[in-house]
């Protein structure tokens, strides 16, 4: 994971970040994903970026506190049901205290399940900036990490995999960087900036520092 957030920090860092009108990191909750995020924001000074953790796994997680609830308090599927719908509606406005407040309100005589349902919340829904998912939405900003899970299989699967397809780690790695140029609209000016690196060197004579074409 650490080279692949060197990897990007290099092209983060090569890009220019400052004509980007929003800069958005969108991932699951996986531990060792944030604080290498927050070290990238840090080292590169992007204070305006914004933090999102993917819904469809907040939801995922926000089912563990449900369940420590309904069992505590032997509810019924129609009790259950009611409690998703409140506990989701929670969830999608960002509003993490509320549902910290609606296990104290259910669990007040409990011992060890309000102990296990908070220490959850605290665990994975610390930082509630990154759950503003209404917000989010109202904003055009993404709410979840599908669009990167959907060009995994457009970028790399369809091209790179496939019945008969070997290939060298550094030249598939060209083609991927080629296939999402190409996806994205982006090779006209891939070609460009590469033409005018080209260009200087003739008009420098630093022809002989121009790396081989892979």
């Amino acid at each position: 994971m650490d080279n692949f957030f060197e990897l990007l920090k290099e092209y983060l860092s090569w890009i220019n970040l400052e004509e980007a009108s929003e800069i958005i990191f969108c991932a699951d909750g996986g531990k060792g994903i944030w604080p290498r995020i927050d070290t990238l924001i840090s080292e590169l000074d992007l204070s305006n970026a914004k933090r999102i953790l993917d819904y469809t796994h907040a939801k995922q997680n926000i089912n563990i506190v449900k369940k420590i609830i309904s069992d505590a308090l032997k509810l019924t599927e129609r009790e259950k049901q009611k409690l998703s719908t409140q506990v989701r509606e929670l969830l999608w406005n960002g509003d993490i205290k509320g549902i910290v407040d609606l296990i104290r309100e259910k669990l007040p005589k409990k011992r060890n399940a309000p102990k296990a349902a908070l220490k959850k919340l605290n665990d994975y829904f610390g930082d509630h900036s990154k759950f503003q998912y209404k917000t989010f939405r109202d904003n055009d900003l993404p709410t979840g990490s599908g669009t990167v899970e959907s060009v995994i299989r457009r970028v790399i699967n369809l091209r790179i995999k496939g019945t008969g397809l070997f290939r060298k780690r550094e030249n598939a790695e060209n083609v991927i960087l080629l296939r999402s140029l190409v996806l994205t609209g982006k090779l006209k000016n891939a070609c460009r900036n590469g033409l005018g690196i080209e260009r200087n060197m003739f008009d420098n004579n630093t022809i002989k520092d121009l790396p081989l074409a892979a």
